[in-house]
């Protein structure tokens, strides 16, 4: 929470829109939500047009200067996600996942390599089937931030985009974890060295 002479900082409801249509454009788009510094075409008579403009009042009063993760956490909850169904409780468990980020990806390494015999048999495609990897990851064993970081460091999505027959599933998925890749902030040398130390 920012502080300003004692007073709290208010976010301005239609600043909270305006990342509202950035960030949705971003994860069912083209759209570069960082690339393009959030602009979009929206304005403030569209905002002021809305039947729900009051969603952004209160998501701007009580999230202020957080407004911008608590919609980037319920869209990564849910990609087609409506500013009226958005949750705290969604939030919550977001900056959890994000706040202990080092702990929860080696944690879910270890638990991938318990059913594998080596590293490399988590991505191996079988016959054009899900991975190791991907079926733990739907079966909400392993986080989504581990997906986006392993991407990162071994950059297994192109394989899979070739390799997994199905072109429901995995795309869907694939989309939305290149899409938050751009969004999660992480070093990722330290996590390649975290991978190697596990790994090795």
């Amino acid at each position: 929470m920012t502080e300003l002479r004692g007073v709290t900082r208010t976010l301005d409801p239609f600043k909270a829109y305006m990342i509202y249509m950035g960030l949705k454009a971003h994860f069912n788009s083209n759209y570069d939500y960082v690339k393009y510094g959030g602009k979009t075409s929206a304005t403030r008579n569209s905002y002021l047009n809305r039947r729900d403009k009051a969603f952004f009042g209160k998501a701007s009063r009580k999230f202020k200067e957080e407004v911008e993760d608590f919609f980037i956490s319920n869209f990564v909850e849910n990609e087609k996600g409506y500013v009226g169904q958005f949750n705290e409780e969604t939030y919550v468990q977001w900056k959890k996942r994000v706040q202990s980020l080092r702990y929860q990806f080696k944690n879910d390494i270890v638990l991938l390599l318990e059913q594998s015999k080596t590293f490399n048999k988590i991505f191996e495609c079988k016959d054009g089937q899900h991975p190791i990897l991907f079926k733990n990851y739907l079966a909400k064993k392993i986080s989504i931030e581990t997906m986006v970081i392993l991407d990162s460091v071994v950059d297994y999505a192109k394989d899979f985009d070739t390799k997994i027959h199905e072109t429901v599933i995995w795309p869907s998925h694939a989309k939305k974890i290149n899409n938050y890749k751009k969004l999660l902030t992480f070093d990722n040398s330290q996590y390649k060295m975290i991978l190697f130390n596990l790994v090795k």
